[in-house]
This record gives structure tokens, sequence and C-alpha cells, in this order.
């Protein structure tokens, strides 16, 4: 049996999609295993800052919206599995408040 692949698939953003692996590397980097509260909070609004510096050097991020940025490096973050996402959205809704 074979599968056949979506044509119609939209082709994902290299350069976004290297944002989410640099935040994902990176966030994990940075943590540790007490990461709570207002611990989470602090940090997770440092690597933000860290992360939007980062992709201010990079050229070819120049033209991209910030949501998408900003979309690139949360779907890393949650992806390193390091904190549970319901604790990274309450944090991040906290810091944006």
């Amino acid at each position: 049996m074979s599968t056949t692949e979506d044509t119609n698939a939209p082709v994902p953003d290299q350069h976004l999609l290297r944002m989410k692996v640099w935040s994902q590397r990176t966030w994990v980097a940075h943590c540790d295993d007490h990461l709570s509260g207002a611990t989470l909070e602090a940090r997770l609004a440092e690597f933000l800052q860290e992360a939007f510096e980062y992709a201010h050097t990079k050229p070819e991020l120049l033209d991209k919206p910030t949501a998408q940025i900003a979309e690139a490096v949360m779907a890393g973050i949650l992806h390193s599995e390091t904190v549970p996402s319901d604790a990274l959205q309450a944090a991040l809704h906290k810091i944006t408040s």
C-alpha cells in the first residue's frame, strides 16, 4: 500500500522552522528543574527577549511579522516538553497581560 503526499499542503517556511529549532534548543539549555510560578514567568520573559534579539540579527527574519516569529518561538518552547504547556500558556498570559 502506498501513501500519497498532499501536494496542496503549504511548504513550511524554512527560516521560521530554523527559529523554532533554535528556540527549542536554547530554551532546553536555559531550563532547570525548578521552573514554576514566578520563576517560570521571569525565565520565559527573559527568553522571549533573547529570542527576539536573536531574530533581529537574522536578515532572513527581518521581513517576518512579529506574530510569526512569536509563534515559531513558542512552538519551539512547547516542543521542548520541559514545562507543561498549560503552565507555559499561563506564564505567557501573565507576561503579555
